[in-house]
């Protein structure tokens, strides 16, 4: 993708070229990053030249949109294609960036120009991995067991937290139909290089729908080695007992509660602030809300206030949205079952 800038008055306007996805994205994120670094504080992105884009495409655009908030300005986007259009609604992107159908919108939408001020480093990654947090997440902390959870839930929400953490390490890509292996280049993670080894089994495009149910299939496995991580991090510790001498229950208390308190302190100042969560963020809202472990942080006054905000974060991202869907109709059966026959 290409980039062409121009001004209007103090509002800086980036016309979109081609597509943004795996490959152009680094390019596209440090080009916006240097356009903010360098003092534009009102931008808008037009869209009309923009082909394609994909969730790797999303990130670059919402990451760019913190950046910008965290120096104290606005972006916006405008003009975007059929296509793009589509991929934006779908996500509900314009909850986090206004959307206008035409740059001349865009453009008088903007205040009066906001005094520049040096944009904030972004923060550095977590130690943990997804499907770390998202387990962190749904442990009872004093009992050492998972919280009450519908069956198989669990195992879609680390499966979609394997496929997501592989899209932020730019080894696969989606959009709304299928994903994509992007690059074949070893992670460093034998979790993640075990799925990769998955993904490239078949070589022709599936649905993300396929490779999260093919995951979610392997979902004991997986939770077996993210506690085999855990307690070696020293984070959990494993306590075998037994229940009437015959049933052996395994469970893993915490020794060290620093890694829950503050995935749970950040998620909740995200959801409670306006702030723009990077996109990382957005992937563990997306996994807690599909799993319904987000109801805890919060009282339950707060919960109908937070309520409305946690679905509009949660649609950001394709494999989140993807996730909570599949869990959706995992609860609908489950309910269809139970249910009594209508009286005849």
């Amino acid at each position: 993708m290409t980039i062409s800038e121009s001004t209007q008055g103090a509002i800086t306007i980036l016309q979109a070229h081609g597509r943004l996805d795996t490959a152009s994205a680094p390019e596209t994120d440090r080009r916006l990053a240097t356009i903010i670094e360098g003092g534009a504080r009102q931008v808008v992105l037009d869209l009309s030249g923009l082909e394609y884009v994909s969730s790797t495409g999303l990130r670059v655009l919402l990451t760019a949109a913190k950046r910008m908030k965290q120096a104290q300005g606005k972006m916006a986007l405008a003009a975007p294609t059929s296509q793009v259009r589509q991929i934006l609604d779908t996500t509900g992107f314009e909850t986090i960036i206004p959307l206008f159908d035409t740059t001349e919108k865009a453009v008088e939408s903007f205040m009066p120009a906001v005094p520049g001020l040096t944009a904030q480093p972004n923060a550095p990654l977590p130690q943990l991995s997804f499907a770390e947090e998202i387990y962190l997440l749904a442990l009872d902390d004093k009992q050492g067991i998972i919280a009450p959870l519908y069956p198989s839930v669990l195992d879609h929400a680390l499966a979609g937290a394997l496929l997501m953490e592989l899209a932020l390490c730019g080894r696969i890509d989606t959009d709304l139909t299928i994903l994509k292996v992007t690059s074949a280049a070893p992670t460093g993670d034998p979790l993640l290089d075990d799925a990769m080894r998955v993904l490239q089994q078949r070589p022709d495009p599936q649905p993300l729908a396929f490779w999260l149910e093919a995951f979610a299939d392997q979902g004991e496995r997986i939770k077996e080695r993210v506690l085999s991580r855990l307690v070696e991090r020293g984070i959990l510790k494993q306590v075998d007992k037994r229940i009437f001498w015959v049933f052996e229950v395994r469970r893993y208390p915490l020794i060290d509660d620093r890694e829950v308190k503050e995935v749970r302190a950040r998620l909740r100042e995200l959801i409670l602030g306006e702030d723009i969560p990077d996109p990382r963020d957005i992937v563990l809202i997306s996994l807690g809300n599909a799993c319904r472990l987000l109801d805890d942080l919060f009282t339950p006054e707060e919960c109908d206030r937070v309520r409305s905000r946690i679905a509009a974060l949660a649609r950001l991202d394709l494999i989140g949205r993807e996730t909570t869907n599949a869990i959706r109709e995992i609860e609908r059966r489950i309910f269809m079952a139970v249910m009594p026959p209508p009286p005849m």
